[in-house]
């Protein structure tokens, strides 16, 4: 609905309210709240985001909507009671400045909104109400929000009486997708009518499709002559390949991640790490390992003190058999990670690869370095 056609709505609403005490029940359209929660901060704008952001973007991404604030409801029987504000949020309401809400909904989502916010009264009694236009684009959060309840990437949009979050599974999206069809959604409908010809034009057999949420991969599978999915390992550091793409398409800058090495896609792809299982040595055969070519003497403790020194794990004195967290650092997962032995029984276990022994013998063969890692110098063995 346009601002206009909420207004009309909202103004037969009022008029019922006033003439006969009804108003509609919490619905696709409607919503209530009793009154802001201030969360012991003083900010306006700070405190209407943290009670309103994520309706806002529910109401904006459905039908557009109405949220009456100064209505409670009776949690045990449902019933909506018209109490009004108090002072203090009728203060703090009258301070918001609708310019720079949507300005903080344009780094949210990269799109603006329109919403509109007035007082009204019923008897002695003051209310405020929030109109929130339906958009043509479906707003995504390029971020993290916690203090807003907003989570990067989710769709969230209103169904019923709830917030539902679209892509939190497949059948959920494909409820949001035919809610969308059957709205005739220009600007959604364009997107997916030049999506589809250029996955076609591309061949769908040469297509990888990567869910970061759910981590998996999902491609062609030549051998079944169907559609395959694996579970994969992703880095969702703010540093990582996956964040940088998605940020650059948010920038409208993608052309500038291609490089000399081929098609951005395919650089993607050789950096996913599978989750199927990978060749492994425990650290007592790594110990063993080591020290056939070593030329000192090395212990059990001291392997994990040299393993903290080279930056591959957290700690030097950690748990190899079910640690309470992982001891391990992702960068240097060539050379030691936590294994999961049993999903069910939840056991894990901290396992190296063969490529770890080549960078311990280098740095433990160093005389020079062993103060610097061990404190002391290691003894060297017996010829």
């Amino acid at each position: 609905m346009t601002l206009k056609e909420l207004k009309e709505n909202i103004l037969l609403t009022i008029q019922n309210l006033k003439d006969f005490g009804v108003f509609p029940k919490e619905n696709h359209l409607y919503d209530y709240k009793k009154e802001l929660n201030f969360s012991g901060i003083s900010d306006p704008l700070e405190i209407f985001l943290r009670n309103l952001a994520k309706d806002i973007l529910s109401f904006s991404n459905g039908d557009g909507g109405i949220i009456i604030i100064g209505i409670e409801e009776d949690k045990t029987t449902g019933k909506l009671i018209d109490v009004g504000l108090d002072v203090k949020n009728i203060m703090l309401l009258d301070k918001i400045d609708l310019n720079n809400v949507s300005q903080k909904f344009e780094k949210i989502a990269k799109i603006g909104i329109n919403i509109d916010l007035q007082s009204f009264q019923s008897g002695t009694r003051k209310f405020y109400y929030l109109l929130i236009e339906k958009q043509n684009q479906i707003l995504i959060p390029i971020a993290d929000y916690p203090d807003y309840k907003i989570k990067k990437g989710e769709v969230i949009y209103r169904a019923s009486s709830k917030n539902e979050i679209a892509n939190i599974s497949t059948q959920d999206f494909n409820r949001f997708l035919q809610i969308k069809a059957n709205e005739k959604n220009k600007d959604f409908m364009e997107i997916w009518s030049k999506l589809l010809p250029e996955i076609f034009d591309i061949n769908p057999r040469e297509i990888l499709i990567i869910n970061p949420k759910s981590n998996r991969i999902y491609g062609f599978n030549g051998k079944d002559n169907i559609l395959s999915s694996s579970e994969i390992e992703i880095d969702h550091s703010e540093k990582g390949v996956f964040n940088v793409i998605l940020n650059a398409i948010s920038a409208g800058e993608i052309g500038k991640i291609s490089d000399t090495e081929g098609k951005p896609l395919y650089k993607i792809v050789g950096e996913i790490k599978t989750t199927a299982p990978r060749d492994y040595i425990s650290l007592s055969t790594l110990l063993t390992e080591v020290k056939k070519v070593s030329l000192y003497k090395i212990s059990n403790v001291q392997l994990k003190v040299l393993m903290k020194y080279l930056g591959w794990v957290t700690d030097e004195c950690f748990t190899v058999e079910n640690p309470d967290t992982d001891p391990t650092l992702p960068e240097f997962q060539d050379y030691i990670w936590l294994e999961s032995f049993d999903k069910i029984k939840k056991t894990f276990k901290v396992v190296c690869s063969e490529n770890a022994i080549e960078p311990i013998i280098e740095t433990l063969n160093d005389q020079l370095k062993h103060v610097e890692v061990f404190g002391k110098t290691l003894t060297l063995k017996a010829k």
